[in-house]
C-alpha cells in the first residue's frame, strides 16, 4: 500500500509539472500569439472559398426563386385555363343533355306520327275496301239495271 501511495504521489507531481508547463506555455502564447503563416493562409483561403460558395449558393437561390416564380405563374395560368375548360365542359354537357331531351321528344313525336300514319293507312285501307265493295255493288246494280232495261225494252217492244 505504501508503494501505491508513492506511485500516486509521483503521478500527482508529474501532473503538477505538466500543468505548470502547459500553464506557462498558455501564458506565453497569450502574451505573444504565435501565428503560423501557412495556417493563416490556409484559413484565409478557406474563408475566401466559403465566401465564393455562399455567393454561388445565393445566385443559385436567386435562379431557383426565378424558376419558382415562373412555375407559379404557369401554374396560375394553367389553373385559369383549366377553369375555362371546365366551364366549357359543363356548358357542352348541358347542351348535350338538352339535345338528348330534344331527340327524345322528336322520337316520341315520330312514334306518334308513325302511329297516326298507321291509323291513316288503316282508314285508307278500309275506305278502299268500302270503295271496292261499293264498286262491286254498283257493277251488280248496273248489270241488273241493264237486265231490267233490256226486259222493259223487250216488254215495250212486245206491247208496242
Amino acid at each position: 500500500m505504501y508503494d501505491q501511495l508513492k506511485l500516486l504521489e509521483k503521478m500527482i507531481l508529474d501532473i503538477k509539472k505538466q500543468y505548470q508547463l502547459v500553464s506557462a506555455e498558455l501564458s506565453n502564447l497569450k502574451q505573444q500569439p504565435n501565428t503560423d503563416p501557412k495556417e493563416l493562409s490556409a484559413l484565409k483561403t478557406k474563408l475566401d472559398s466559403s465566401y465564393t460558395e455562399r455567393d454561388s449558393a445565393k445566385k443559385q437561390l436567386g435562379d431557383l426563386d426565378k424558376r419558382y416564380q415562373s412555375l407559379a405563374e404557369a401554374h396560375h395560368m394553367i389553373g385559369e385555363e383549366q377553369d375555362k375548360l371546365q366551364k366549357q365542359l359543363i356548358d357542352l354537357q348541358q347542351q348535350n343533355s338538352e339535345l338528348q331531351q330534344h331527340n327524345k321528344d322528336l322520337q316520341q313525336q315520330s312514334g306518334e306520327t308513325q302511329q297516326q300514319n298507321s291509323d291513316l293507312k288503316q282508314q285508307i285501307s278500309e275506305v278502299k275496301q268500302q270503295n271496292n265493295d261499293l264498286q262491286e255493288k254498283n257493277q251488280l246494280a248496273a248489270e241488273r239495271t241493264q237486265v231490267v232495261l233490256k226486259r222493259l225494252t223487250h216488254i215495250d217492244q212486245i206491247e208496242g
